[in-house]
């Protein structure tokens, strides 16, 4: 019999040599913690694995919180084939129904609705603007925003630099006029007000970097005033713009490169997601 305590402990250990963040780390930990739970000094095995996963189901857990369990079972496994040369999960995990997540997508008239409802010349106002500019003008993802540093932005050249990262390539992403002109007034008029001691673009007043829960929680201020009831979060702009570039005629590999795929069928899912979301477009 494991002690919990302590296989755990060596998990955490584990992930923290891969280089995993923080947070990451705890929602991991936590996720297994909740297997070795449902096991109950049951031996792990794949039939097991697949009888947790399809008591979530019946839970009527959310689609992202069974795929968080999944994911969580492969990195214990391959962590156990590493470090113990055993194998956890010898097939495929296999569940009642598919798991996707589910995108949700503003319109464009939503996105403008969106910049309509921030205050208009004070620093807060320039800095929700930046944001919408970086996350649904340039595509980043959460993270390559939070971690962009202003020497990352050429006005001139109309480019962003994104840095290559553990799991994504470096980039240039082209930047509109509009772009252009949200993130210069804020860097000269907001950045310098909010805190300019920061190496990073996006900053707080009490902290040099932001992370995802202020963002989201930014973005969930100006949805509110705007009379947006969708259940979006940050990540909802990058799938926007993605959505209306395809909307817009853009071929789809031209839209990999700017959001960074790796592979094309990573952004053939927007042709999938237009077509769902083109006949229900409200907001």
């Amino acid at each position: 019999m494991i002690n919990l305590k302590e296989e755990l402990n060596s998990f955490k250990l584990w992930l923290i040599r891969l280089g995993y963040a923080e947070s990451t780390i705890k929602g991991y930990v936590r996720l297994l913690a909740d297997f070795f739970k449902y096991l109950n000094s049951r031996k792990a095995t794949q039939k097991e694995i697949e009888n947790f996963i399809k008591d979530l189901h019946q839970t009527k857990a959310s689609r992202q919180y069974i795929q968080g369990h999944i994911n969580v079972i492969n990195r214990y496994s391959a962590f156990l084939e590493l470090t113990k040369k055993q194998k956890l999960v010898t097939g495929k995990i296999i569940v009642e129904k598919e798991i996707r997540t589910e995108k949700v997508i503003f319109s464009q008239a939503g996105i403008q609705l969106l910049f309509s409802s921030i205050e208009e010349n004070t620093p807060q106002g320039l800095f929700d603007k930046a944001m919408l500019s970086i996350y649904y003008g340039c595509g980043l993802r959460s993270k390559e925003g939070i971690h962009l540093e202003p020497k990352a932005l050429d006005f001139n050249k109309g480019l962003l630099y994104v840095k290559p990262s553990k799991n994504y390539q470096s980039r240039y992403v082209p930047m509109s006029q509009k772009v252009i002109t949200d993130l210069k007034e804020y860097q000269d008029f907001a950045r310098e007000v909010i805190n300019p001691n920061s190496n990073y673009l996006l900053v707080g007043k009490t902290s040099s970097q932001v992370n995802g829960q202020f963002l989201n929680s930014r973005l969930k201020v100006l949805m509110n005033k705007a009379n947006i009831t969708k259940k979006a979060s940050l990540h909802s702009l990058r799938h926007s713009i993605a959505t209306h570039l395809l909307q817009q005629g853009m071929e789809l590999e031209y839209i990999g490169d700017f959001l960074g795929h790796k592979r094309l069928d990573s952004t053939q899912i927007y042709t999938h997601i237009l077509e769902e979301w083109k006949n229900t477009e409200n907001g």
